[in-house]
C-alpha cells in the first residue's frame, strides 16, 4: 500500500511529522498544509515519465521511513525553533525562522523536481568536474533538473510568503514584502538542491547517502532564505531593524 509515494511506515511518520508541525505551529496549520503540498507535488513529478524512469532504472515507486525523515527533518528543526521564539515573545526570532522554514521546504521539493524532471532529458553533467555522467547517477545537474528544480522552489515559496504574510506567522513583516520575501524563498530552495548535487557528488566517493543529503539540503536551503533576504532587505535600504 502506498499513499502519495509513501509506504506504509512512511506514512505513520508522516503523521506524527504533521501533528509535530501542527503543534510547533501553535495550532496554525500553515507548517502541516506546506509539507503536505510538498507531498503532493512530489507524487506529481514522480509518476512523470514512468516507463522511461523504470527503463533506466532510476523510478522509486515508494518511499519508507528515513526518506520521510531525511526530508522533513529540516523543516521541524525550524518549526520547533519558531514555536520556541513564539514561547518567549521573540516576534524576530519567530519571523526568521518562519522564513527558514519556508525555504527548507522549497528546498526539499527544488531537489524533488531536480531529480524527477532532470532524468527525463538532458546530459547530465557533475556539479564540480562539468564531466558528463549517468543519468540518475548523484551528484549530477542538468539544465532541465535546474530549471524544474527553481519551478518546484517557486511553487512552494510563493503561496507559503502569501499565507505566511497573511496568517500571523511572521508577526512583522507586511504584506508588502511579499515579493522579496517569495523572491528570497525561492532563490534560498534552489540553493539547496544546489548543495543535494554537491554532496551527492560525495556520495559517489561513499561519504553520506542520499539521506544525509536531502538533510544538508534541507538545512542549508533554509539558513540561505534568510541570508538572501537579509542581503535584499540590506542592498534596496528597506526597514529591517525589526526584524534582524
Amino acid at each position: 500500500m502506498t499513499f502519495l509515494t509513501l509506504d506504509a511506515k512512511g506514512v505513520a511518520i508522516a503523521i506524527v511529522l504533521g501533528v509535530l508541525l501542527l503543534a510547533f505551529g501553535r495550532l496554525n496549520p500553515i507548517f502541516t498544509v506546506f509539507m503536505i503540498y510538498f507531498l503532493v507535488l512530489s507524487a506529481a513529478v514522480t509518476v512523470l515519465g514512468v516507463k522511461y524512469k523504470k527503463r533506466i532504472k532510476v523510478y522509486e515507486k515508494s518511499r519508507g521511513v528515513w526518506n520521510v525523515l531525511s526530508n522533513g527533518l529540516g523543516p521541524l528543526i525550524f518549526a520547533a525553533l519558531f514555536f520556541i521564539s513564539a514561547y518567549f515573545l521573540a516576534w524576530q526570532l519567530m519571523t526568521i525562522f518562519a522564513i527558514a522554514f519556508g525555504a527548507s521546504v522549497a528546498s526539499i521539493t527544488a531537489d524533488k523536481f531536480s531529480s524527477e524532471v532532470g532524468v527525463l532529458n538532458g546530459k547530465p553533467k557533475d556539479i564540480f568536474t562539468l564531466k558528463s555522467i549517468k543519468k540518475g547517477r548523484s551528484g549530477g545537474v542538468s539544465a532541465l533538473g535546474l530549471s524544474s528544480g527553481l519551478l518546484g522552489a517557486a511553487l512552494i515559496s510563493i503561496p507559503f510568503a502569501y499565507f505566511a504574510l497573511n496568517y500571523g506567522v511572521m508577526p512583522l513583516l507586511l504584506i508588502g514584502y511579499l515579493p522579496l520575501l517569495a523572491m528570497s524563498l525561492t532563490i534560498g530552495g534552489f540553493v539547496g538542491t544546489l548543495v543535494d548535487s554537491m554532496m551527492g557528488h560525495f556520495e559517489e566517493k561513499k561519504l553520506g547517502n542520499k539521506f544525509t543529503s536531502n538533510f544538508i539540503c534541507s538545512v542549508c536551503g533554509g539558513a540561505a532564505g534568510v541570508a538572501i533576504f537579509a542581503l535584499l532587505l540590506y542592498v534596496l535600504q528597506l526597514p529591517a531593524y525589526f526584524i534582524f
